[in-house]
């Protein structure tokens, strides 16, 4: 009996890893499509759907509540129905009530459907990365989960150029329109589109198959890949693979109402040997994802300050001198759309529904930079173990916010802006990759999808950090940070080494 761990050692990164890699891919734009995407259809659709303050705290409340309710239960279901067939599942119903919501003819309709996508995003973010990582030999984990983010930069660079090419105002009926912002969630789907057929010809993962003990599906799947990427005369068995296994498999299934399941099948990670590892890496994306998205908004925010003031001085005593009058904390509405989808345009002054790449070029900016850096990591991964570059950024990002005190010329500070956020979203992808390395396959969706919501609470944090400290209290603002940083640093060297994983951890 073998390790799957070997006979994917044996199979290699083949055809098969080539065509599921592929299918990520999609997976991740399209959601990035429409996180990054629902920032400019609310611009664009503000004044056709009256979407006043009032509205866009309404819209952006229940897409993030919608996160928050639904990641832990999508990622019960995930260690429960398997990964593919949840993908599947809730990427259908994203892609319906996405479709449906560009068709809604009122705010409030547009705000249900919205609401829905919500829900079902959660499914493809938190099985996405498990999925294919079961499919790919514990080696090349890393290298290919950061390919896959690559995606991550490129969405962030051609929505908002899309946003701002696309100029449609067709009159249907009355005074509905099929607008810009119409066309625009349209255009975000064909990625998701495309990726969900793949999908549907795909197989479900082994070591899911193996965590369910159902060791001839398993086999079934690992005999399809041995010929899709040996070609057709080799089979496991000329391999000397007649049956398959993994360790730390499943324990009995606990038969009780779903809350009581879900609570009971959780309780592991908050046990030994499982919690301490769990911790570290929820407590390290915490402070990634405050860095990378809470404090990401606020330093486009401080950047137009800076544009607008003509004096060359650092940026906390431009804070002191014109915070109060030449730029205006967070409203609710504003604020909520911040802690949720990050790379916005600059709110407006006043209502404004026509893009240009005026309004959306700081977001490029940002895409072109987080490109970059998954380039990097590229690689820093051949020569470097994950824990060591995780470590080196995170230094980075704070050295880079030890130097906000000093900088005083404008394009040394929009560089140390963005070494002080990109770097961090890099480490938390890898932060992720090596969680789902050191959770078993039964546990790993629930763990992922309670690590995404300590990250969602870490940008929430960071918000109202920023909004209460960044005027009277700016250094305590920065130094905070990076004192954070650090600490998350930290956090990660008290992980297990990768030789230690590889020696006693099988997925």
């Amino acid at each position: 009996m073998a390790d799957i761990d070997d006979v994917y050692h044996m199979l290699g990164f083949g055809r098969m890893q080539r065509i599921i890699f592929a299918c990520c891919v999609l997976i991740q734009i399209y959601i990035t499509n429409e996180q990054l995407g629902l920032s400019l259809i609310v611009a664009s659709s503000a004044c056709e759907l009256q979407i006043d303050d009032h509205r866009m705290s309404w819209l952006m409340s229940a897409v993030f509540t919608a996160q928050i309710l639904a990641s832990h239960y999508m990622g019960d279901k995930a260690d429960e129905i398997g990964r593919r067939k949840l993908i599947l599942i809730t990427g259908s119903l994203m892609l319906f009530t996405s479709l449906l919501s560009a068709l809604m003819p009122d705010f409030w309709s547009f705000l249900v459907m919205r609401f829905l996508v919500g829900v079902f995003v959660t499914g493809p973010t938190v099985s996405m990365q498990t999925y294919l990582s079961e499919f790919t030999k514990f080696s090349l984990r890393p290298k290919v989960l950061n390919y896959v983010s690559y995606s991550i930069g490129l969405s962030m660079i051609y929505v908002p150029c899309i946003a701002a090419l696309v100029k449609v105002n067709l009159p249907i009926y009355n005074a509905y329109t099929f607008s810009s912002w119409r066309l625009l969630i349209l255009l975000n789907l064909l990625p998701g589109i495309t990726a969900f057929i793949m999908l549907y010809r795909l197989p479900e993962s082994p070591k899911y198959y193996l965590s369910v003990n159902e060791d001839a599906k398993a086999m079934a799947v690992l005999e399809q890949c041995c010929r899709l990427n040996k070609g057709k005369d080799v089979t496991l068995a000329s391999l000397g693979v007649d049956s398959v296994t993994q360790p730390r498999l499943r324990g009995a299934t606990i038969k009780r109402n779903c809350v009581a399941r879900l609570w009971y099948e959780s309780l592991p990670l908050l046990e030994r040997p499982y919690f301490r590892n769990f911790f570290l890496t929820s407590a390290g994306v915490f402070v990634q994802f405050g860095v990378s998205f809470g404090l990401g908004v606020w330093m486009l925010r401080v950047r137009h300050l800076i544009l607008q003031v003509e004096e060359t001085e650092t940026i906390c005593e431009l804070m002191r001198k014109h915070g109060h009058h030449k730029i205006e904390l967070p409203t609710v509405s504003w604020e909520i759309l911040n802690v949720i989808f990050p790379l916005l345009i600059s709110p407006p002054s006043v209502l404004q529904c026509d893009l240009t790449f005026k309004n959306v070029k700081d977001s490029i900016y940002h895409g072109v930079f987080v490109l970059f850096a998954f380039i990097l990591t590229s690689f820093l991964l051949m020569c470097i173990r994950r824990r060591t570059i995780i470590v080196i950024y995170l230094l980075t990002a704070a050295l880079a916010g030890f130097l906000v005190n000093f900088v005083t010329n404008d394009t040394l500070i929009l560089i140390v802006f963005l070494l002080l956020i990109v770097p961090p979203i890099c480490s938390l992808r890898l932060t992720t990759s090596l969680l789902i390395d050191l959770i078993p396959t039964h546990l790993r969706g629930k763990a992922v999808a309670l690590c995404l919501i300590f990250g969602r609470t870490g940008v929430l944090t960071s918000s109202l950090f920023i909004g209460y400290t960044l005027r009277q209290l700016c250094y305590v603002t920065f130094n905070g940070f990076v004192l954070a940083i650090i600490a998350s640093a930290i956090l990660i060297l008290l992980l297990p080494s990768e030789s230690k994983m590889m020696d006693n951890l099988s997925k």
